[in-house]
C-alpha cells in the first residue's frame, strides 16, 4: 500500500507536485499550512488508515501505517506531523477507552476528513499531567469545562479534541478524566482560540491554544469512567509512540539521499566527495542508523498486534531511541553537505535545513524525558525477571512469540487495545530471547560452514551484547541499592534507560535477520549490515571498535548507492520510490 501512495504522490523533486521539496520549503518560509498536500492525501484516503478496521476503517497493521507515514514524511515532515500524527494522537484514547458510540463518532469524523487533536498541555504545567488546571465540573446533564490548553497543534482547524481535565479538587491520578469535545456542539461564546505560536521547525503547522469558559459538555462526552484519564492516556500512548518514529525515518531517508546525491556529484581535492574515507564512513553510518531504526520500529509496530502486554516498555524505547538517534544522524550528515546544509535554497531546494529543524520536534514536543522515565521504572523488574527466567523460562513459548513479531510473513493478529497493559511484569521478549537467538546462530554455523566466517563474527557480537545486558542488570541493582528512595529520580536512571534502548535495538536487528534471512534480499541475507550495526551499537555502549574486515563496509556502501540509484527506500524492505521526472 505504501508503494501505491508513493506512486500517487509522484516525484518530490517535481516542483509542480503538492508534496514536493520545493513546495515544502516555500510553505515553510511563509509559515503556511500545507492545504494542497493535505487535500491530496484526503483524496487518496490516508485518514481511513487512522481508523481501526473493527470501526470501519482500514487500519489493520501498524507496520503498514508506519510505511505510509514514512512516504509522507520523506517529502514534508510538516505534513506528516500536522496532518497525520496529530489526528492519530487525538483519536487514540477513544480506541482504548471509548464507548462504541464514541468510536463510531471519531471514525466518522476521520472518514469525513476532519481532524481530531489532543489537548493535554497547559502553559503553567507543560506535560505534567498531575498538575492539570483545566476543570470539568459536574452539572445537571453533563459537565462545565473551564481553563486553557496550550501548545496544541490544529486547535483552530480541528473538529474535535480529546481533553484532559480535573474532575476532582484533590490531588492524585483519580482526579483526572478525559473528554471527547466536539467544537460544533459547544456554545461559540463559551470558548476562544488563543493566538498562534511561532516555532522554529514545522512552521506550517498551526500551533496555538484554546480557552474554555464554562463550556457545557454532555455526559456522553466523558471517555471511560471518571478518574481514569491517566490509565487511558498511558495505554493510548503505547499506540501513538509506536508510529511517531516513522516521521524520523522518513526525514532521515531524505537527508541521507540529499547528502549522498551531493557527495556523488561534487569534486573536492581531485576526487568525488563520496570517495573520501571520512565522508564514506559518515554516509555508511547514517545508512546503518536507518536500518537499525527500521528494525526497532518494525518490531515495535508488529508487537502492538502480537504482544500488546509488553508495549508499555517497547513503545517508550522506540519513541526515545529512533528520533534521538536519527536526529544525531542528520546533524552528522550536515557536516558532509558543508555550507549547503544551512542554506534555504539551491541543493534540493534547501530541504535539508528544514529537516534539520523539523525533526527536533519529536524530542521536545513528545517528551524524551518521559520516555526515559517510563523505561527506567521498568528496569528493576526486568532485571529480576531475567534472573528468574534463566532457569524457569518456557523456551518454546518464547520462540513462538518471537516468530510472531519478527517473521515478516507471519500474519498479524487483529488490533486489541484491551490487551495493552500498564505493567509489563518484567517481560521483554526482545532481550530475553537473545540466548535463543545465540543457540540458533550456533546451529546455523554448524549447518552452513560456507557462511562460517560471518556467522562466527555475528555470534561473537551477540555474545558481547549479552555481556552488556548482564552488566546493565548488575549496574541497575547497584544503583538502586546505593540511591534508595532517590533511585527513581536520579540521572543514573536516565543513563541506564538510554543504554537499555541500545540493547533493545541490537536485539531487534538480530531477531529480524534470523527470522527473515532466507526470504529477503541477498544483501540482507549476507549480514554485513548486521555485523556493522551490532558493532556500532556496542560502540554506543562504550565498547571499543573491533578490527572488522573492510569488505563489510564496502558491501554496505555498495548497497546504499544501489538503493539510491534504483530509487528505493533505505530500509530492510526497500520499497520502490516514485521515479524522478527528468
Amino acid at each position: 500500500m505504501a508503494e501505491k501512495l508513493e506512486r500517487y504522490l509522484g516525484d518530490p523533486h517535481d516542483e509542480r507536485n503538492a508534496l514536493s521539496f520545493a513546495q515544502a520549503v516555500a510553505l515553510d518560509e511563509v509559515e503556511q499550512y500545507p492545504e494542497r498536500a493535505c487535500a491530496l492525501l484526503d483524496e487518496w484516503g490516508l485518514p481511513d488508515f487512522y481508523v481501526p478496521a473493527v470501526c470501519g476503517g482500514r487500519l489493520r497493521s501498524y507496520e503498514e501505517l508506519i510505511s505510509l507515514l514514512r512516504v509522507v514524511a520523506r517529502r514534508d515532515f510538516t505534513v506528516g506531523f500536522a496532518y497525520s500524527i496529530l489526528s492519530l494522537l487525538g483519536s487514540a484514547a477513544t480506541w482504548v477507552g471509548g464507548t462504541d458510540c464514541q468510536k463510531q463518532k471519531v471514525a466518522q469524523l476521520l472518514k469525513e476528513r476532519k481532524q481530531i487533536i489532543l489537548a493535554y498541555n497547559e502553559k503553567a504545567h507543560g506535560g505534567d499531567f498531575m498538575a492539570t488546571g483545566v476543570k470539568a465540573v459536574k452539572v445537571d446533564g453533563g459537565y462545565q469545562l473551564s481553563g486553557e490548553k496550550w501548545l496544541i497543534g490544529n486547535a483552530v482547524r480541528c473538529a474535535a479534541m480529546t481533553v484532559m481535565a480535573r474532575t476532582r479538587d484533590e490531588a492524585g491520578p483519580r482526579s483526572l478524566s478525559l473528554f471527547l469535545v466536539e467544537k460544533n456542539a459547544l456554545d461559540p461564546r463559551s470558548f476562544e482560540h488563543l493566538p498562534r505560536i511561532k516555532t522554529h521547525g514545522v512552521r506550517g503547522a498551526h500551533v496555538s491554544g484554546i480557552k474554555f469558559k464554562e463550556s457545557f459538555l454532555k455526559e456522553d462526552s466523558l471517555i471511560g469512567a471518571e478518574g481514569t484519564a491517566l490509565e487511558q492516556t498511558l495505554k493510548a500512548f503505547q499506540l501513538t509512540r509506536a508510529v511517531i518514529p516513522a516521521l524520523a525515518l522518513g526525514a532521515a531517508d531524505t537527508a541521507l539521499r540529499c547528502v549522498l546525491d551531493f557527495a556523488r556529484t561534487r569534486n573536492l581535492y581531485g576526487s568525488r566527495v563520496v570517495t573520501l574515507p571520512q565522508v564514506r564512513q559518515t554516509l555508511v553510518e547514517a545508512f546503518l542508523d536507518l536500518l537499525i531504526g527500521d528494525c526497532l520500529t518494525t518490531a515495535c509496530a508488529r508487537a502492538v498486534h502480537q504482544t500488546p502486554e509488553q508495549m508499555r516498555l517497547y513503545s517508550a524505547v522506540v519513541k526515545y531511541y529512533v528520533p534521538q538517534s536519527l536526529e544525531e544522524t542528520i546533524e552528522r550528515l550536515g557536516v558532509v553537505l558543508g555550507a549547503r546544509h544551512y542554506l534555504r535554497e539551491e541543493h534540493w531546494h534547501g530541504i535539508f535545513q528544514k529537516l534539520l529543524r523539523d525533526n527536533v520536534v519529536l524530542r521536545y514536543h513528545f517528551n524524551a524525558a518521559l520516555n526515559l522515565t517510563t523505561i527506567g521504572v521498568h528496569l528493576r523488574d526486568l532485571a529480576q525477571h531475567r534472573a528468574y527466567a534463566a532457569s524457569n523460562a518456557d523456551a518454546s513459548a518464547l520462540q513462538t512469540r518471537l516468530a510472531a513479531v519478527f517473521d515478516l510473513n507471519h500474519p498479524l493478529a487483529d488490533l486489541n487495545p484491551n490487551g495493552l497493559s500498564l505493567y509489563t511484569r518484567g517481560r521483554d521478549d526482545f532481550l530475553n530471547g537473545l540466548e535463543l537467538a545465540l543457540e540458533q546462530l550456533r546451529l546455523l554455523a554448524q549447518r552452513t560452514p560456507s557462511e562460517g566466517v560471518l556467522l562466527q563474527c555475528v555470534i561473537a557480537l551477540v555474545e558481547r551484547v549479552l555481556e552488556q545486558r548482564q552488566a546493565a542488570d548488575y549496574e541497575q541493582r547497584d544503583v538502586a541499592l546505593r540511591l534508595g528512595s532517590e533511585y527513581s529520580r536520579s540521572p543514573e536512571l536516565f543513563e541506564l534507560a538510554e543504554r537499555y534502548c541500545v540493547l533493545e535495538a541490537a536485539a531487534c536487528c538480530v531477531h529480524l535477520w534470523l527470522h527473515n534471512r532466507e526470504r529477503l534480499s541477498e544483501f540482507f541475507m549476507r549480514g554485513d549490515w548486521l555485523v556493522l550495526s551490532l558493532e556500532r551499537l556496542l560502540m554506543h555502549l562504550g565498547q571499543e571498535r573491533s578490527n572488522l574486515p573492510a569488505e563489510h563496509e564496502e558491501r554496505v556502501a555498495e548497497e546504499m548507492e544501489r538503493l539510491f540509484e534504483e530509487e528505493r527506500l533505505f530500509s530492510v524492505v526497500p520499497l520502490q520510490l516514485a521515479q524522478r521526472n527528468e
